[in-house]
């Protein structure tokens, strides 16, 4: 009678564990995804993770795996292996047809782009003898924006600047002359939009003028950190100061382009625009950046200054940028040269009748 029990004990794991092995990733979804899209450095964001167990059959144990970029931190570092990558492991019990969804805290300590493109779940059978895994391709992200920094002294600077910029254009042209209507782009403001033309012609029309009081900026920013010692901290306060000046300048109306020295393959300009989507469209940018990728010479960004923009420097080499910079901007035109260093380098500098230096010292390297 005994060895019947113990028979029938174990003919029904051996049923079990089949009709598990065969059954047990049936009807089962999982989700992994960023709850925001954006945060800024210094900030929380979380991800939201979801089980779904659509069968009557319980799943004693799931294991839920995914990794990203180091840089973000979880809140609880519990099941988390931070190395190369952060690993996060997460085990969930389901019984039949449940939902369990958790929601993940993360502490957005360092700017950059952040994506899971995959994730792995793991099942294991009776008495953890045998597991069974599973990949799933995903598509989350989130961008960790660069850290506000005051930049008020900048945007002093150049509103003065303008101003006299201004002064010279009132006597060749008429500030507020209108030029023609064209259709309208993404990149437009809507104070621009000409409704009468738009309801004639069934399209969005907008109207262009021959200049504006508000005027362009073209930040020009150096991310370039090699050599022997490694900069980033000062690097990262440069990528700040175009964020933020960027930030600030758009919010005057005013026309914001940038461009730096990323590797050749990678994406690194954006032409001048004060449009809603203008400031996302940069701050994703200097979000995506990666300085260990390599950089092209700061020389080679030094082009095509749009029309009527100012151009913004922001270094941190002096001697070797200093000949490139003033051959660039000419004895017509007027600039901004910013200069992040370390408190104990002395930058001995002054700029031109038309280039005005602002340095900024920056706490370590």
């Amino acid at each position: 009678m005994i060895s019947i029990f113990f028979l029938g004990i174990i003919l029904a794991i051996l049923v079990w564990n089949y009709c598990y092995r065969v059954l047990w990733s049936k009807n089962v979804a999982v989700f992994v995804q960023f709850k925001e899209q954006a945060v800024y450095a210094g900030k929380q964001a979380a991800i939201v993770e979801k089980v779904e167990n659509r069968k009557r059959m319980p799943l004693p144990v799931l294991e839920v795996s995914f990794h990203f970029e180091k840089g973000l931190l979880f809140h609880d570092m519990e099941n988390t292996v931070v190395s190369d990558y952060t690993y996060k492991r997460d085990v969930f019990a389901l019984l039949g047809n449940q939902r369990i969804t958790r929601t993940l805290t993360l502490d957005c300590n360092k700017r950059g782009y952040y994506s899971i493109d995959k994730i792995s779940y793991t099942a294991f059978s009776l008495l953890y003898r045998k597991r069974y895994g599973k990949e799933q391709p995903i598509t989350t992200d989130l961008y960790v924006y660069a850290k506000r920094t005051d930049v008020s002294d900048i945007v002093v600077v150049f509103e003065k600047m303008m101003g006299e910029i201004q002064c010279r254009k009132r006597l060749e042209e008429d500030m507020f002359a209108f030029s023609s209507i064209r259709e309208y782009t993404i990149d437009d403001p809507m104070k621009t939009i000409n409704w009468k033309a738009s309801a004639k012609t069934g399209k969005m029309m907008v109207n262009t003028y021959e200049s504006t009081l508000a005027g362009k900026a073209m930040i020009y920013l150096d991310i370039e950190d090699k050599g022997i010692y490694s900069y980033e901290n000062l690097v990262e306060n440069g990528i700040s100061v175009a964020a933020s000046l960027a930030q600030k300048l758009i919010s005057r109306g005013i026309e914001v382009g940038l461009s730096f020295n990323a590797a050749e393959e990678k994406e690194a300009y954006v032409k001048p625009g004060a449009s809603r989507t203008q400031l996302a469209k940069i701050e994703k940018l200097l979000a995506a950046c990666n300085t260990k990728e390599g950089t092209v010479s700061y020389e080679t960004i030094l082009k095509d200054l749009p029309e009527d923009a100012v151009p913004v420097f922001i270094t941190r080499d002096v001697l070797r940028n200093r000949e490139k910079i003033e051959s660039f901007l000419g004895k017509e035109n007027f600039g901004i040269w910013v200069i992040y260093h370390q408190k104990e380098d002395k930058i001995e500098i002054t700029g031109q009748r038309n280039l005005k230096v602002i340095k900024r010292e920056v706490e370590g390297r």
